[in-house]
């Protein structure tokens, strides 16, 4: 939606045919920013220089991978101001203690390490973080995902009908009460299955 402050700038900067000179001038005003950042595809390097230039940490937080050229993120990543180089850093540390969705490669590039490495991290905010975003994992991933420790892990990876739940782990799943709500939304089950599921809420909203 547009800054109801000052609805034009923001549409401005929302237009897809503004010419790449205007945006850059839009970058000064906090409504142009805001519009800027409703946009979709990539920005032009001159846009972000401006961006750097009138919100500087406040745009390297925000500086998604799709957003920004690498050019860009690697003058971020250098840049002198340690404001602005720790800034997106900062931010997707901010998302994962937030339980708030983030890509899978802004949670690498945050981190410095690979997906692979980052399902196994010692925080388990991480690990959820992970299982949030990173949605084509392999089924030996999910699996391990399924049998964490930490029931905010287990219940991230079953958020989402994909990767799924492997016909093998139904029954567990079912009896897991950090996942048995995700998984039958999605999950085909037997008419034993559904009786179980059907018996714990019975259980549990006569115990509440």
């Amino acid at each position: 939606m547009t800054s109801l402050s000052h609805p034009r700038l923001s549409g401005l900067a929302c237009n897809p045919a503004a010419p790449q000179d205007v945006l850059a001038r839009l970058a000064a005003h906090p409504a142009g920013r805001h519009g800027l950042s409703l946009r979709d595809g990539q920005l032009a390097d001159a846009v972000v220089e401006a961006l750097l230039t009138h919100d500087g940490s406040g745009t390297a937080a925000r500086s998604r991978r799709n957003r920004i050229s690498p050019e860009m993120r690697r003058r971020i990543a250098e840049h002198p101001d340690p404001a602005i180089r720790d800034a997106h850093a900062d931010f997707v540390q901010h998302m994962v203690d937030s339980e708030v969705g983030i890509g899978v490669a802004d949670l690498e590039e945050a981190y410095g390490r690979p997906r692979t490495a980052l399902v196994g991290a010692r925080d388990p905010r991480l690990r959820a973080a992970v299982a949030r975003s990173w949605h084509d994992r392999p089924v030996t991933v999910q699996a391990a995902l399924l049998a964490d420790p930490d029931p905010q892990v287990r219940a991230a990876a079953t958020v989402r009908p994909q990767p799924g739940v492997p016909p093998e782990w139904t029954d567990r799943c079912i009896a897991d009460p950090a996942v048995r709500a995700n998984v039958a939304h999605y999950v085909p089950l037997t008419p034993d299955q559904f009786a179980e599921l059907m018996r714990t809420e019975d259980e549990e909203t006569g115990s509440s």
